[in-house]
């Protein structure tokens, strides 16, 4: 029998919290969580009422004489429970929403990817104290000044090459990020390589298959089994297709996606974890630079993407750009043209055979291709370093891996174009202002100082590296408090690096200074008659619609001025969302008012020991001073939920950072 009462209690308690939570929430929440609370309540509910009654004085609740208050102290004390397992399980609902957590069944599948995670981390943490970076976990000062120690950078390095490959990006992506990071790790991390062997031909084979639907016999007329380059995340092998065209495939490994998503899901865990304990961090942006950094070589992953950016720049003046084979090309296959020649990295010998001028020439032509991608088309290579720009046998170039490209829109060509310009023509002033334009000035922007130090920049730039002039320019705009949208990091990236690869051709051209000449050539073009029109002709086609509106607009305005207040309303309740917030402050008062009532009324009854009595040991003061402490703590109780409900709801409306 006490087992059947038990199971009724449960289904009953069980209905009745369901029905009275989702009111209260207004949606639905997880049957588990009520059956569990359910469930205790109703193993704990019947002692504690025994011992209630005992304390009351009733001994006997079956007898005669107690029926009554036996069952009055029963229905405060179930009404009591149910209240509190309910706020309960409000607040959990609030704090931990159903879905949040994965089910039963959810969970015992997801194990073996908690265990792999787990196992993972405690790689990562071993290799961190093995180079003695847990210390900078801290949230104390002396963690801040041991980043600066010499030794740090070095360590850093280390742990992020034995961290594996995806580690290793995210170094080589620091590595370009002077506005981020000082350059004794710059410089550091700039060596970071991973060193990976190819995969077998039968597995690339297998690859091949599944994506292109065939044997590479059969869709290829020849495939070479040796790769001709390996990397991180694939290797590339050279083909012939069936209608006798050379080309090149780029097979990503089958474990890359695998292996990156489960790294990049640890770094942004570990990102968070950093932003918590350290102000550094915090200061950094580390969450934002994680999730920025996954989201880039999340398309790295997808080889759809690289096609993307080779349609983009095709057709590019004066280099030579492969074309790809949409039909041999898949999420983790990539079909190019080959093309013959030999990366600048690798082709001292063909650059000594050349005279000087011809060096020269050559630099600028690649030079000039850069920036007119840059500052005219808005779609530019981003990684252009000596490997990945080819010197072809008749003497032109042809660009390589086109995984991360830049874009960037006609207001911040414009910029970079008058950025240019105003350091050609050292006016500190109006570097400023074009920095204002392309980047994301602070609120309480110094303009005097910001222009000084701008100015004192550039009045130095004469023979200065074009890489420490934009990564001396980048650290300045930081300390000034400006953010830099990471398409402008891109470009200033792009232009400070090709410095180290147009050194290969000509060590003693002033990169600055043709960077200049030719920033001056563009603009000047900008300028010419038929450039002039055709902005004029896109200007109006934008101002169109504007001007047609106009006239309808001006007659709405005169007809207001004829109207009272101008036909104007001023109230402040207008808006539904004013109204909305005074509601609720409204509810929270009138709530507030009645909580305390109750409360204070239930107090002084519960204290009184005045009155009639209900048994031996219980007043009827007392009891309705229970009863009035039971309605003080359910609207307590109501208020508390509405409190928490609209501040997780301004917290998901409202961006973190």
């Amino acid at each position: 029998m006490q087992t059947l009462f038990i199971v009724i209690s449960v289904v009953i308690n069980t209905v009745l919290v369901a029905w009275t939570v989702r009111r209260l929430m207004g949606g639905p929440v997880g049957w588990p969580r009520i059956f569990v609370f359910s469930f205790i309540v109703a193993l704990v509910a019947n002692p504690l009422l025994l011992t209630t009654l005992e304390h009351t004085g009733i001994d006997d609740p079956s007898a005669p004489e107690h029926i009554w208050s036996t069952v009055a102290i029963s229905v405060l004390f179930v009404a009591w429970v149910i209240a509190f397992e309910i706020s309960i399980l409000v607040v959990t609902e609030i704090l931990v929403p159903t879905g949040s957590l994965p089910g039963p069944i959810e969970f015992v599948r997801g194990m073996p990817g908690w265990f792999r995670r787990a196992r993972r981390f405690r790689q990562i943490f071993a290799i961190a104290a093995r180079q003695g970076l847990i210390g900078y976990l801290g949230r104390s000062r002396s963690a801040v000044d041991r980043l600066n120690r010499p030794g740090t950078a070095v360590a850093l390095r280390t742990a992020l090459t034995e961290g594996g490959v995806t580690f290793v990006k995210l170094g080589q992506m620091l590595s370009t990020r002077p506005d981020l990071l000082p350059p004794a790790y710059m410089s550091e991390l700039a060596q970071l390589h991973s060193q990976v062997p190819p995969d077998p031909w039968e597995t690339v084979r297998q690859s091949l298959i599944a994506e292109l639907g065939g044997p590479p016999e059969e869709v290829f007329s020849e495939f070479e089994p040796e790769p001709l380059a390996a990397a991180s995340l694939g290797q590339v092998h050279k083909a012939t297709l069936t209608t006798g065209e050379d080309v090149v495939v780029k097979i990503q490994r089958p474990s890359a996606d695998a292996t990156v998503r489960a790294d990049l899901d640890i770094i942004t865990r570990l990102a968070r974890l950093l932003e918590k304990r350290a102000a550094w961090a915090r200061q950094l942006g580390a969450v934002d630079l994680a999730e920025g950094f996954g989201a880039s070589l999340s398309e790295e992953l997808d080889y759809r993407t690289e096609l993307r950016n080779l349609a983009a720049l095709e057709g590019t003046d004066g280099v030579v750009i492969p074309g790809a084979h949409r039909r041999f090309s898949t999420r983790r296959i990539l079909t190019m043209d080959r093309i013959d020649g030999i990366p600048l990295s690798r082709a001292a010998d063909q650059i000594d055979a050349l005279s000087a001028t011809e060096r020269e020439d050559l630099t600028r032509t690649i030079l000039e291709v850069v920036l007119r991608q840059i500052l005219v088309d808005g779609v530019f290579h981003a990684d252009l370093h000596g490997g990945n720009i080819l010197l072809t046998p008749d003497g032109s170039f042809a660009l390589l891996d086109f995984g991360s490209v830049g874009r960037l829109d006609r207001q911040a060509r414009l910029g970079l174009r008058s950025l240019l310009i105003a350091i050609d023509r050292q006016d500190g002033a109006a570097a400023t202002t074009a920095l204002c334009h392309i980047l994301i000035p602070p609120a309480d922007l110094d303009l005097v100082t910001t222009q000084w130090l701008i100015g004192d920049l550039i009045m130095r730039i004469e023979g200065m590296p074009a890489d420490v002039l934009f990564n001396d320019l980048l650290r300045a705009v930081v300390s000034a408090g400006f953010k830099v949208p990471s398409s402008i990091a891109a470009a200033f990236r792009c232009l400070g690096a090709l410095e180290g690869t147009l050194s290969l051709l000509a060590p003693d051209m002033d990169v600055i200074a043709t960077t200049r000449s030719i920033a001056s050539s563009v603009f000047r073009e900008s300028l010419s008659p038929g450039h002039s029109v055709r902005t004029g002709i896109e200007q109006a086609a934008l101002v169109a619609p504007i001007a047609e509106r106009a006239p309808a607009q001006l007659s709405s305005i005169l007809g207001r001025l004829d109207r009272d207040n101008l036909g104007l309303s001023f109230s402040p309740l207008a808006d539904p969302a004013s109204r909305a917030v005074a509601n609720h402050f409204a509810q929270v008062i009138s709530l507030s008012v009645l909580t305390v009532v109750a409360a204070f009324s239930g107090i002084a009854l519960v204290l009184s020991e005045e009155g009639p009595r209900w048994s031996d040991d219980l007043l009827m003061t007392t009891y309705i001073g229970m009863s009035l402490l039971l309605i003080a703590y359910v609207i307590g109780s109501r208020l508390v939920i509405m409190t928490l409900q609209r501040g997780f709801q301004e917290h998901t409306r409202t961006p973190a950072g």
